[in-house]
């Protein structure tokens, strides 16, 4: 599922219970669960939302970069590629929601416990 944030830009990188991503265009990307970061020509870091450690520097520098693809793959992992070449990517969890995507005009998608994907709004 295509989740249609390709063009915007990260505005800013949110760090508190979960890692935020606020958008050009007025989206919230929360990420809950265990993640990881793959910046270009670094290694994959794995990191923890509430506290991610050395992958902070490459989750701050996501700032002003454009997304090229979000999307949710079958097993509900979120993919979010970026024109510099970074991924971040978020799989489910089996008890906890992993990831929420909220945006203009009531939008909203969930990847519940287990990875089922739930949507509201304009789709």
């Amino acid at each position: 599922m295509d989740l249609n944030l390709r063009g915007q830009s990260v505005t800013h990188v949110c760090f508190g219970a979960a890692l935020t991503l606020l958008t050009s265009e007025d989206y919230e990307v929360r990420v809950e669960t265990d993640a990881s970061i793959k910046v270009p020509g670094g290694e994959l870091a794995l990191f923890d939302p509430e506290s991610p450690g050395a992958a902070a520097v490459q989750l701050v520098s996501l700032v002003r970069d454009v997304m090229t693809s979000a999307e949710v793959r079958s097993a509900g992992d979120l993919v979010i590629s970026f024109e510099s070449g970074a991924e971040l990517t978020v799989a489910p969890h089996s008890d906890y929601e992993a990831w929420g995507l909220v945006g203009p005009n009531g939008r909203r998608v969930v990847c519940m416990p287990g990875g089922e994907v739930a949507r509201w709004g304009e789709q």
